[in-house]
C-alpha cells in the first residue's frame, strides 16, 4: 500500500502538468523574468476592528470616505438585524439601525451600499427582507446622521421591492454595487431549493404537484423576474428609480423586465463593477451539488467567478460554467429529454409551466474561471485546498501613487483582479494573458497573503485608504460566532503591528460582577516584546498594566474592556471584549435529539428547546426559536424555523455526492427582555447530527494513514496505506438507537481488525469488524458488527487499526451504522394533495384566503381550496397561507383556521401514530368536533386520543 501511495502522488503531479498543458496555461503563465515578485506575506498585517459573538452574523461591509465602517449581520424574525458601525477614533463599534426583518432562511438583512456621492448626501441603501405579507424583498434608501452615528429609521425611502417565497431554503445573495454613472447593481438569487429530485443538478422539477421552489425556470430562467438576476436601475434624488439604457430587455419588451442586467444566475453572492475600466462587472456565483458528473444528465457542480463588459444570460438553470450543458430532466417519467443548447447562437426555450416570460431565451455564456466539484482540471488553483466551492467577492486594485497612505496594497497588484472563497479560505489573484482583467484570457491563479488565517471571508473591499477591509463569518452556522471578525489587511513597509488577544472568564453578570482577564494569544510578529494596556470602561483611561488582570464592575451597562497591546516601535494592537452587567445571559436547552445523532435522509428530525432566564423569569417555550440548517462542508442552508415546543425538519434525500461533507444543525435560541440600564442578550445551543454513512477520509484528525484516490471508492478517495497502531478520529457522535457498523473495505495485505472506540484511541470498544485479504487494494467487500455501547451520550469516535506488523494492512472506503438512529422515516420533503379525515376532505372555507377563514370538513371535490402541502418545516399550508391554532391556543376546542404563515408554533404539525397530526405547543391534535364530519364542520384541537376523528391521510 506504501508504492500505491507514491505511484498516487506521482500521477497527480503528472496530472496537473498535463492539464496545465492542455488549457495553454504553462506556455502562457510563465511570469516576465523582468516582472516584479509577488510581495511576501510578511509584508502584510493584519489588524483587527471587531470581533465576537456581539457582531451578530456578518454579511457585507462598507467603508465610509473617512475610514468607518458600517456593516451589517443578518439578524433574526424575533430580534431584528443591525447596521453597526465601527469608528476608527475611538475604537468603538455601535449599533447604527435595527431593522424588523422576516429572516427565514437565507433571508433577512443581506445587502448594505453607499452611494456614491455619499459623502454629500449621507445615503446608504440596504438589501432586507421586511416583516410584512405579502413577502418580498426590499431596498430602501436611509439617510446617516454624521453628529449621532445614525441611520435614521423615519429617512426611509422605499426603492423597489418584489415577490419571494420563503417555503423552503434558499439563495438570497443581497450584494449591491454602483457604476461610474450612479447606477445600482443588485444581486438577486434564485430563490429555489436544490434538493428534492434534483440530485444536485438542475433544479428543473416541471410536476405541479411540486413545491414551486423546486424550479429555477420561474426565477433564474424566467425574463419577467427580477430573481436569479444582477439587475440594474438608477436611483432618482425622489427616492424613485429609471432604467438606464443598455440592460438586457429593452423597456416595454412584453414579458421581461428592465431592470435586467445579467439573468440565469444561481446565487450570485458578491458583486462589484470596476468603475474605472468602462464598468466592467464582475461577481462570484455560487454552484449547485452534485459531487459528480452523471452521463446522462449533466456535470458536477460548477462554482463560478464571472465578468460582464455587457448584458448577458449566464445559463443558470440550463448550463454551468464553460457553457456545459444540464439535461432537460423529465422529472414525472424520470428521464432525459435532450441537451440545452449552452453557447450556442440561440439560447435554451423555458418551457416551464411556471415561466412567466419569453420562453425562448438569449444565448448563454461561459464563465470566467471556475471551481468544479472533484476536482477542476482548467484551474486546479482554485480547489486548492479542497472542500466545498463558495466563490464570493472579486474586485480589482487600483494602485494610487499620489494617495497619502502607509497601508495601501502595493503597485504590484495594480489592475490585478482579486477574488475570495468562502469555504477555502483564501484571497487569489488570476492574471490574464495581456495583462488586463477586462479583455484578457486568465492564465494563472495565485495565493495572496498565503498563509494568513482567514476564518470564512464573506465580504471584503479596498478603503479609500488603499488598505483591504475583510469581514469574516467565523465558524458559526447562522449565528454569530466568537471567531467572526471585522479587520484591515494592511501593506506595511518595514515593522508590522503586534496583534492583541483577550478573553474574559465571564462576560455578563449581575453587579458586583468580578471578571479575570488574560491577554493569552497576543503576539508581535516581529518579536519585540509587548507591553500591555487595558481599559476596562473603555472610557480611554489605562485601568492595568498587567498581562492578565482582574476588574470588578460596580455598575451596570454595556461594557467594552479594551486591551492595547505595545511593541515598543510605536505600533500597537487592540481589541475588545463585551461585558454586560446587570444582564444575564439566557441559558437554552435542546432535547428530543442528542448532540451527535445519526439519521437516515429523508428522516424526519425533531426537536425541543427551553430556556431559562434569571431576569424573565419563566420563558414559553413558544418563545424559544429552534431553527434548521442543512451543514455543507463550511457552510449551512437554513431549512426552516420552529419553536422549543416541538419543531419536526425533514431532512430530505441526499443533496450532494459521497465526496461531501454533510450534517444537520439544529439551534435552539431566545433572546432576553434586558434589565434596567443594560442590554439584550441571547442564548443558544446547537446540536450536529450526522448522516449514518460516512466516508472514512472526512476525518477530523489522521494519525498515519493517508487519504487515496481511487475511481471505485465511493466518494473518489478512501483512507490507505494503514499500518498496524494508526487511528483516525472522526467526529463526536451519539450512538443513540444504532445496532451495528459495517465498513467497505479492501486490502492486499493480511488484514486486520477495525476497533470503534469511544474518546480516546484506547477508550471503550462499540464495535470492531474484522478485515480478511480481498485479493487486492481496489477490490471492495462489506463486513459488519454488532454496536454495544456504554451509553447514548456524545463521544469522539476513534477508528483504531490493527493487524500485522511491518506493512500496509488494509484500506477502508466508508462505514455505515444501522439501526433507527435519532430520526422517523419521513417523506421525501414537501407533499401536495388532499388530507382526509373520516371519508371526508380538510378545506378552505370557499377559497377564501383572508386571516381567519376557517378550516372545516367537506365532501372530497378535488378544489383547490382541498390541496394542501405538508412541509418540510412543519407547516401545513393551503393558498398560500398556513393550517393555524386561533390565538395560538392551547385548550381543547381551540379552531383551526388559515393564516398567513409566521414561523409561530400555532403554525406546527408533527404526524404520530395512528394518523394523528399534533400541534407541539398545545401538545394536542387535529381532531373533527364530535366525530361529526359533516360539511361545514370546523376543525380543532383536543387531547390526542387515538379515535378515527383525528386519523388523517396526508398526501
Amino acid at each position: 500500500m506504501a508504492q500505491t501511495s507514491r505511484l498516487r502522488l506521482s500521477a497527480g503531479a503528472a496530472m496537473l502538468a498535463l492539464a496545465l498543458v492542455a488549457t495553454g496555461i504553462v506556455v502562457t503563465a510563465q511570469p516576465d523574468p523582468a516582472a516584479a515578485a509577488p510581495p511576501p506575506t510578511s509584508s502584510f498585517e493584519k489588524v483587527k476592528l471587531d470581533g465576537g459573538l456581539s457582531m451578530g452574523e456578518p454579511i457585507e461591509l462598507s467603508v465610509l470616505p473617512d475610514g468607518k465602517v458600517l456593516y451589517i449581520n443578518r439578524g433574526t424574525s424575533a430580534a431584528g438585524g443591525q447596521v453597526r458601525l465601527y469608528n476608527p477614533a475611538t475604537n468603538i463599534t455601535t449599533v447604527a439601525l435595527t431593522l424588523q426583518l422576516d429572516a427565514r432562511f437565507e433571508d433577512g438583512l443581506i445587502g448594505i451600499t453607499l452611494h456614491p456621492q455619499f459623502a454629500s448626501n449621507r445615503w446608504v441603501y440596504l438589501f432586507y427582507s421586511p416583516a410584512v405579507t405579502p413577502l418580498v424583498n426590499r431596498i430602501s434608501r436611509f439617510t446617516f446622521n454624521a453628529t449621532t452615528l445614525v441611520l435614521d429609521p423615519a429617512s426611509e425611502a422605499k426603492l423597489i421591492e418584489w415577490p419571494t417565497e420563503r417555503r423552503l431554503c434558499c439563495h438570497s445573495a443581497g450584494s449591491m454595487t454602483w457604476d461610474s454613472n450612479n447606477n445600482l447593481y443588485f444581486a438577486v438569487g434564485d430563490n429555489t431549493n436544490s434538493g428534492g429530485d434534483s440530485a444536485g443538478m438542475a433544479p428543473i422539477d416541471e410536476r405541479t404537484a411540486r413545491d414551486a421552489q423546486y424550479d429555477a425556470q420561474r426565477t433564474a430562467g424566467n425574463t419577467n423576474d427580477l430573481r436569479g438576476k444582477i439587475n440594474r436601475i438608477h436611483p432618482e434624488s425622489n427616492g424613485t428609480y429609471t432604467i438606464p439604457a443598455g440592460n438586457l430587455f429593452p423597456v416595454g419588451t412584453a414579458l421581461t423586465r428592465p431592470e435586467v442586467y445579467i439573468m440565469g444566475d444561481r446565487n450570485p453572492y458578491r458583486i462589484w463593477v470596476d468603475k474605472q475600466a468602462n464598468n466592467t462587472l464582475y461577481w462570484g456565483e455560487v454552484g449547485p451539488d452534485a459531487g459528480a458528473t452523471i452521463a446522462n444528465r449533466g456535470p458536477a457542480a460548477y462554482d463560478e467567478f464571472n465578468r460582464a463588459t455587457g448584458p448577458g444570460n449566464y445559463g443558470w438553470p440550463y448550463c454551468g460554467g464553460p457553457n456545459v450543458a444540464y439535461n432537460d430532466w423529465d422529472f414525472a417519467a424520470n428521464a432525459p429529454r435532450g441537451w440545452f443548447p449552452c453557447g450556442g447562437t440561440t439560447g435554451p426555450v423555458n418551457n416551464s409551466p411556471r415561466n412567466t416570460g419569453l420562453q425562448q431565451l438569449p444565448p448563454t455564456k461561459p464563465s470566467l474561471v471556475w471551481e468544479q466539484h472533484g476536482g477542476s482540471r482548467e484551474w486546479p488553483a482554485l480547489d486548492n485546498p479542497g472542500g466545498c466551492g463558495s466563490p464570493n467577492h472579486a474586485e480589482v486594485y487600483h494602485y494610487n501613487p499620489n494617495l497619502n497612505s502607509q497601508v495601501k496594497w502595493p503597485a504590484y497588484y495594480d489592475n490585478k483582479l482579486l477574488i475570495t472563497e468562502y469555504c477555502r479560505n483564501w484571497i487569489k489573484e488570476i492574471q490574464f494573458d495581456n495583462g488586463n482583467p477586462v479583455t484578457g484570457n486568465p492564465t494563472v491563479i495565485e495565493p495572496v497573503v498565503s498563509g494568513m488565517q482567514l476564518v470564512h471571508p464573506i465580504d471584503m473591499e479596498f478603503g479609500p485608504d488603499g488598505s483591504l477591509y475583510v469581514l469574516e463569518y467565523g465558524n458559526g452556522y447562522f449565528s454569530g460566532d466568537v471567531a467572526a471578525g471585522l479587520y484591515k489587511i494592511n501593506y506595511v513597509a518595514g515593522g508590522r503591528s503586534p496583534t492583541a488577544v483577550a478573553t474574559a472568564n465571564r462576560d455578563n453578570g449581575l453587579a458586583p460582577l468580578a471578571v479575570a482577564f488574560s491577554s493569552a494569544g497576543s503576539t508581535d510578529p516581529d518579536g519585540d516584546p509587548l507591553t500591555y494596556a487595558w481599559d476596562f470602561d473603555n472610557n480611554g483611561t489605562t485601568d492595568s498594566t498587567a498581562a492578565n488582570p482582574s476588574f470588578t464592575y460596580t455598575t451596570v451597562g454595556d461594557k467594552r474592556a479594551r486591551l492595547t497591546v505595545n511593541d515598543g516601535t510605536g505600533r500597537s494592537g487592540t481589541t475588545t471584549i463585551a461585558i454586560v452587567v446587570g444582564n444575564n445571559r439566557p441559558v437554552v436547552t435542546m432535547g428530543g435529539v442528542p448532540d451527535g445523532g445519526l439519521f437516515d435522509w429523508n428522516d424526519n428530525l425533531t426537536s425541543t428547546a427551553a430556556a431559562t432566564d434569571a431576569q424573565d423569569g419563566t420563558i414559553a417555550c413558544a418563545n424559544v426559536v429552534v431553527r434548521a440548517a442543512l451543514g455543507h462542508q463550511e457552510h449551512a442552508h437554513e431549512e426552516g424555523q420552529g419553536t422549543g415546543c416541538g419543531f419536526t425538519v425533514n431532512t430530505g434525500p441526499v443533496h450532494a455526492g459521497p465526496d461531501s461533507v454533510l450534517f444537520f444543525v439544529l439551534r435552539g435560541s431566545y433572546a432576553d427582555s434586558g434589565a434596567a440600564g443594560t442590554v439584550p442578550l441571547t442564548g443558544e445551543k446547537q446540536l450536529t447530527l450526522w448522516p449514518k454513512q460516512w466516508q472514512a477520509e472526512h476525518y477530523v484528525t489522521l494519525n498515519g494513514p493517508q487519504v487515496i484516490t481511487q475511481a471505485a471508492a465511493e466518494g473518489g478517495k478512501r483512507l490507505g496505506d494503514i499500518q498496524t497502531g494508526e487511528y483516525v478520529r472522526h467526529h463526536g457522535v451519539s450512538l443513540k438507537g444504532i445496532t451495528g457498523v459495517s465498513a467497505r473495505v479492501s486490502s492486499a495485505g493480511a488484514g486486520g481488525t477495525i476497533s470503534f472506540r469511544f474518546d480516546s484511541p484506547t477508550g471503550p470498544e462499540v464495535a470492531r469488524v474484522t478485515v480478511a485479504n480481498t485479493g487486492g487494494w481496489d477490490n471492495y467487500t462489506t463486513v459488519t458488527a454488532p454496536v454495544t455501547k456504554p451509553d447514548d451520550n456524545t463521544h469522539d469516535l476513534y477508528l483504531v487499526f490493527t493487524g500485522a506488523a511491518g506493512g500496509a494492512i488494509f484500506d477502508i472506503d466508508s462505514y455505515t451504522f444501522t439501526g433507527a438512529g435519532v430520526g422517523v422515516p419521513g417523506g421525501t420533503g414537501p407533499r401536495t394533495g388532499p388530507i382526509k379525515g373520516m371519508a371526508k376532505c380538510a378545506e378552505v372555507n370557499g377559497g377564501a384566503t383572508a386571516d381567519g377563514t376557517k378550516i372545516q370538513m367537506w365532501d372530497c371535490n378535488g378544489q383547490t381550496n382541498q390541496v394542501w402541502t405538508v412541509q418540510g418545516d412543519g407547516t401545513i399550508r393551503s393558498l398560500g397561507k398556513c393550517m393555524d391554532v386561533q390565538a395560538s391556543g392551547t385548550a381543547n376546542g381551540t379552531l383551526i383556521h388559515l393564516w398567513t404563515c409566521n414561523g409561530t408554533g400555532a403554525q406546527q404539525w408533527v404526524a404520530g401514530a395512528n394518523g394523528s397530526l399534533r400541534n407541539p405547543q398545545s401538545n394536542r391534535c387535529l381532531d373533527i368536533p364530535a366525530s361529526n364530519p359533516s360539511n361545514g364542520r370546523q376543525l380543532q384541537i383536543y387531547d390526542c386520543n387515538g379515535t378515527g376523528a383525528q386519523n388523517w391521510t396526508l398526501p
